[in-house]
């Protein structure tokens, strides 16, 4: 074979949207240098606009583009009758040779590949045309603005292939690890059946090694050129794991020419509740992946680049990728073979895929995706990373389409394991039978699989609806009670509107009359999405083809809104919470051993969809400085030591009692000890539990308690570790004194109830029975973003979120002293919170700062007051905004009661006259 490299300098014809043309045009009067996008290389109109919902991309192109490149053909090419044009990543494509049109592809996700034998000339004339509009499919994540942009181009390999008479294409191989065998697949040109040459390479982490096969192995074909052959191979071959992500490389030997095939022997499986991997049972830590790349606005093709970021996702503990409406380069899936993670693409399509007979059938579309599945699975199914597919986001329609749709690519291809969907059909789940797993979030309406939800999709998450806990797990929602219970059959049929992207839809949904309970893996889908305040520091770092006008647009309402002071702490204090609740979240899917693995959204930031800052990594994956991956792994990792206790916050003079786990996800540990300590302000008391030598599972390891001082409050660390692994998990505790009767202090309801006590110069305690411009007091961060689901929810009639991003406390202030905070939310101020409104005091002056103020988000901006002072009339006032009264034997509100009221005492207590009286009888009448 005789590749001739077709990259660089191409002549280019713009043709936006409404486009002129329909065959080339007769000039092409700029140049285009490929691989590349016309954004990268600013070609067109610069973009004037500033999108607040997502990143602006600064050269946006709609329509198509002419590419015209006369090529010098070498004479020793012509020697190769067989040739073939492959443009590795694009658009919709049309070609034509020396003035001929040859043909069309359409492939969003996998290479166009245009047979053009015998069409070339000594100087051969290619014309390109590239489109990007008029998809048979929207294409998700492979076209949104969102994520990669609608770019136009060519960004991978542009190459033409000569191959001799007798040549090999196709080649898939069909790895049996068990049997140590391999069968390969493809088609043989040129001759009915041919005795090859094969020899194998072994390729680890650092170096190539020979593998011993077969000297030769004779190929026959069928009538259409296509055979089969089973090659066996020896008992020392390497299986390709997770650790040891080791791949083989096949080479046949051909008279004129040779063929590779890559691949990984290796059976990866779905075993009842959990997935094996050569018979070792594996537990998925994914992330969601929307191809977000702001400085190129598009997926990198260079597996340099996609080793970076993959040994990023890997770093962080991860193991697994879902792709979201979207299929990575061949570049991605190499790196991933290389680095030993477990890949799942999914079909570019968000929708409906309903039955022949259906009212929202559309063949076109589906007629397309099951081209693009095969498509997928012929280019990449040779990679053992590629272990899972998906048909689609959220989808919805018939089952049964979804399950035929499922067969035709299984028949195609058994290699990767199959599932109907991402979070298909949502309030109303289903299981289908041709699926090998499941991905959701929910096992009924309210039998939730993950912490958190938008109040569109209610009801609400266990972290946005109890208090921090790690006493809980999924397994009620997993498991039946007994083995006889029944499963959920359907009933009747109904018509229900759903959020679909960033709008919504109605659809049918049929109704379930008992309890589902998958039986299959179960992979949770998106859990996390909790959103955190931007850095604008970040603005400069966009130096490519998107810029982030809307970081900027939101910094500019900060500043209108006399906060841009604040920004920082905003930022650090909402990310510090948000990563508390990661942990929260990511701990309760290891403690669930039914539960086959999760997909977070997301370990980075997404951009788009109204902007949602959700990561510990920014969109550019650099880190924000919340957490660091070694300790980010001591909960997401492949080995997790896991506590369960009732509260975060104790009460002094108590017996602190608590249950320790493992979750393993290794194929194996050794017997060592599981060491435990808990420091209570330096005094530390400890425990050893013995860890037997186990295999991949959770296992108990029984209870422990230590007894707190009851002469002492504070911070207390609970640590567990495992020196000889190198890993630990640590849990905050607070400490409190038993509850106890503050003392007596001014205390009012009302401003007007005040204003007597202050004219005499009294200090006095504000708790307000009502408040005219308020916020709903909400501990859980924002999730996903306000934005985004205000509109869906305004749309659909629904409770609009409460949209603020935990606490950011005066961490000096005595009344947070008391409290033992941290300058972000922590669990000590949960009740206080959930027990609270927040005074909206837009009309304090600029600069003006709480006590204890809620983060808003960047929509509204309020400035929004649960604890704060002002001095009045000739006395001094505090307002706090907690119903005390609603739960008088809490531990922390009557910690926080106390605080108070010996601040308001004390000496310290001197506030300036910032607060108005007018706003102050306007908000707490």
């Amino acid at each position: 074979m005789v590749f001739l490299n077709l990259q660089g300098e191409w002549a280019l014809a713009a043709d936006p949207y409404p486009c002129k043309y329909d065959n080339p045009p007769e000039v092409f009067p700029q140049t285009m240098t490929l691989p590349g996008t016309t954004a990268q290389q600013r070609i067109g109109m610069r973009n004037p606009a500033r999108e607040d919902g997502c990143l602006t991309e600064l050269y946006p192109f709609s329509g198509q583009i002419w590419l015209r490149k006369t090529v010098r053909i070498p004479d020793h090419a012509f020697r190769m009758p067989h040739c073939t044009l492959t443009l590795e990543r694009t658009r919709i494509t049309r070609l034509w040779i020396n003035g001929r049109c040859i043909g069309s592809e359409n492939s969003l996700c996998t290479p166009h590949i245009y047979d053009i034998s015998g069409l070339l000339t000594p100087e051969t004339t290619f014309i390109i045309c590239v489109k990007n509009t008029d998809y048979p499919v929207p294409g998700g994540h492979m076209t949104s603005p969102d994520t990669q942009t609608n770019w136009i181009g060519i960004t991978g390999d542009i190459r033409l292939d000569f191959h001799a008479s007798v040549y090999l294409s196709g080649l898939q191989a069909y790895p049996d690890a068990a049997a140590r065998q391999v069968m390969v697949k493809g088609i043989l040109h040129g001759a009915e059946a041919v005795r090859a040459k094969l020899s194998a390479k072994i390729s680890t982490k650092s170096s190539d090694q020979i593998l011993n096969v077969p000297p030769e192995v004779t190929l026959n074909a069928d009538a259409d050129g296509r055979f089969s052959v089973t090659i066996p191979l020896p008992d020392d071959a390497p299986l390709w794991t997770e650790y040891a992500p080791e791949r083989i490389t096949f080479f046949f030997g051909l008279p004129e020419e040779h063929a590779a095939v890559v691949f990984g022997l290796r059976n990866f499986k779905a075993c009842g509740d959990h997935f094996e991997l050569n018979g070792v049972p594996v537990m998925l830590r994914g992330k969601h992946d929307g191809m977000v790349f702001p400085l190129s606005g598009a997926a990198p093709t260079e597996l340099l680049t996609w080793m970076q970021v993959l040994g990023t996702v890997k770093e962080w503990g991860f193991n697994h990728i879902r792709f979201h409406t979207c299929c990575p380069p061949e570049a991605a899936f190499a790196a991933a073979d290389a680095l030993g993670i477990f890949m799942e693409p999914e079909l570019p399509f968000w929708g409906t895929v309903d039955a022949p007979d259906g009212e929202k059938y559309d063949k076109t579309a589906q007629d397309y995706l099951i081209r693009e599945g095969l498509r997928i699975c012929n280019a990449f199914g040779n990679h053992p990373s590629f272990c899972m597919f998906s048909l689609g986001n959220e989808l919805w329609g018939s089952k049964e389409r979804l399950g035929e749709i499922i067969d035709t690519l299984r028949n195609a291809d058994p290699r990767p394991l199959y599932t109907q969907g991402s979070n298909n059909f949502q309030h109303f789940p289903v299981q289908i039978p041709q699926e090998d797993f499941w991905t959701g979030v929910r096992t009924g309406k309210a039998r939730l699989l993950r912490g958190s939800f938008a109040d569109c999709d209610s009801p609400l998450g266990r972290l946005q609806t109890h208090a921090p806990s790690t006493d809980w797990d999924y397994e009620l929602y997993l498991v039946p009670e007994s083995p006889d219970m029944e499963i959920t059959t359907e009933s009747g049929e109904t018509e229900i509107e759903i959020q679909l992207g960033i709008g919504i839809r109605r659809v049918k949904a049929i109704t379930q009359d008992t309890l589902f309970y998958p039986t299959v893996p179960v992979v949770t889908h998106e859990i996390g999405q909790y959103n955190c305040f931007p850095d604008f520091d970040e603005i400069p770092h966009y130096t490519g083809v998107l810029a982030a006008r809307n970081l900027e647009i939101f910094r500019e309402r900060l500043e209108k809104a006399g906060m841009d002071s604040h920004a920082l702490e905003f930022y650090e204090c909402s990310g510090a919470f948000a990563r508390e609740c990661y942990k929260n979240e990511i701990e309760a899917a290891m403690r669930s051993p039914h539960l086959a693995g999760f997909q977070l959204l997301d370990l980075q930031d997404f951009p788009g969809q109204g902007t949602a800052l959700v990561g510990m990594l920014n969109a550019l994956l650099e880190n924000k400085g919340f957490i660091q991956p070694e300790e980010w792994r001591g909960f997401c990792g492949d080995l997790v030591p896991l506590a369960r206790f009732h509260s975060y916050v104790q009460a002094a003079g108590s017996t602190f009692s608590f249950a320790a786990a493992l979750r393993i996800s290794r194929p194996h540990i050794a017997q060592q000890i599981l060491h435990i300590s808990l420091d209570f302000g330096g005094r530390i008391q400890k425990a050893e539990i013995s860890v037997p030598e186990s295999g991949a599972g959770l296992i108990t390891l029984g209870r422990r308690s230590f007894d707190l001082p009851a002469d002492a409050a504070g911070k207390a660390v609970l640590t567990f570790s495992l020196p000889q692994e190198k890993i630990k998990n640590t849990w905050n505790l607070t400490v409190l004194p038993p509850a106890s009767p503050a003392p007596e202090v001014i205390t009012v309801r009302s401003y007007s109830e005040a204003e007597p006590y202050l004219e005499h110069g009294e200090r006095v305690l504000l708790l307000p029975n009502e408040i005219t411009d308020k916020i709903e007091g909400f501990y859980c961060t924002d999730f996903w973003n306000y934005h985004m689901f205000r509109i869906i929810s305004e749309s659909m009639g629904k409770k609009v979120p409460v949209g603020t991003m935990g606490l950011c406390i005066d961490k000096e202030h005595p009344i947070a002293a008391e409290m033992f905070s941290e300058r972000y939310s922590t669990p000590q101020w949960y009740s206080a919170v959930m027990h609270s409104e927040c005074a909206v005091l837009d009309d304090a002056p600029a600069g003006y700062r709480p006590i204890v103020q809620v983060i808003d988000n960047v929509e509204r901006n309020h400035r929004l007051g649960m604890i704060f002072e002002t001095a009045a009339g000739n006395g001094k006032l505090l307002i706090c905004t907690v119903r005390f009264w609603k739960a008088p034997e809490d531990l922390s509100l009557n910690r926080l009661r106390h605080a108070v009221v010996n601040y308001i005492q004390s000496d310290a207590f001197a506030p300036k006259p910032l607060l108005s009286t007018d706003m102050l009888r306007r908000l707490f009448r």
